[in-house]
């Protein structure tokens, strides 16, 4: 596996996971668990979102294009 994003927190960890799994890309959240070991303090800057090398490019595509602001993010419970 490769690292293809370092997360600034599991908020934005979980968006881009969610960004490439509905895209048919299978994730590993390194550095999922830290949060636990480190109690009240965050755990910044020790997220990474992992894929396979096979999927690294089109991964790399779609961070990019979440990080332009060209994805829309759809609320399922909004739209009905």
């Amino acid at each position: 596996m490769i690292r293809v994003f370092r997360c600034s927190d599991y908020i934005e960890a979980h968006l881009v996971e969610g960004l490439l799994r509905e895209r048919g890309i299978e994730t590993f959240l390194q550095g999922a668990m830290l949060q636990g070991g480190l109690g009240e303090l965050p755990a910044l800057g020790h997220l990474a979102i992992l894929v396979d090398e096979s999927d690294a490019s089109a991964a790399k595509r779609i961070i990019d294009a979440y990080e332009r602001g060209e994805l829309k993010i759809v609320d399922e419970e909004q739209d009905g």
